[in-house]
């Protein structure tokens, strides 16, 4: 996932942008693992197939917006 889905992102200075498909989907799954716990067991899939419809694009808006703005300042911060 080297492009981000948010035009903004690629307007941020100085940050090369990269995302890891990878952890994208790991800290996907364990939202939708956190959100589908307050259910009952036979409703679960169920539960966590309506999550992803409504929220799984702008999930990923949200995650590369955070990656991003955490790196940019890692970079931006002095270490010290």
């Amino acid at each position: 996932m080297n492009l981000p889905d948010d035009p903004t992102l690629r307007l941020l200075p100085g940050l090369e942008i990269s995302f890891s498909e990878t952890e994208f989907l790991r800290q996907q799954v364990a939202e939708i693992e956190a959100y589908v716990e307050r259910f009952p067991w036979d409703e679960r899939e169920l539960r966590a197939l309506a999550w992803i419809e409504a929220n799984a694009s702008q999930y990923r808006q949200q995650w590369q917006i955070r990656t991003a703005t955490s790196r940019h300042h890692r970079q931006t911060t002095p270490q010290g």
